[in-house]
């Protein structure tokens, strides 16, 4: 995963959660826009987070093993879930709008890899 492709499916996420948040604010108030503009934010992290654990295990030299990977998941799945029960849990996000957020990313990631599979073939 280049960083490039990163930057690509980073700024797409961050260009379909404005439109997203708006008409999310127009269904469920504040709430809404809060939920779409969590959940997008909480996935992107977790994606570019993500992004720089590959890097880091692909790169030349690269030291460390298996531990020190399944702490490193199990970190960024401690944040994830700590900081979704904090958005929930303060009642300042609609929960359907949390959970569109957070399925932007995916399509998006699939698209541009799709895309990036037929350049290359």
């Amino acid at each position: 995963m280049s960083d490039e492709f990163v930057t690509r499916v980073s700024r797409a996420t961050l260009v379909a959660l404005g439109p997203l948040a708006v008409c999310a604010a127009l269904l469920a108030g504040w709430p809404g826009a809060v939920g779409i503009l969590a959940g997008g934010f909480l996935s992107l992290g977790s994606f570019r987070w993500i992004a720089i654990g590959v890097a880091r295990a692909a790169a030349p030299g690269a030291t460390g093993g298996l531990g020190i990977s399944a702490l490193a998941v199990s970190a960024r799945h401690l944040a994830l879930f700590g900081a979704l029960a904090a958005v929930l849990g303060s009642g300042s996000a609609h929960p359907l709008a949390l959970f569109a957020g957070l399925s932007v990313l995916p399509p998006l990631l699939i698209a541009f890899g799709l895309v990036d599979a037929g350049r290359t073939a």
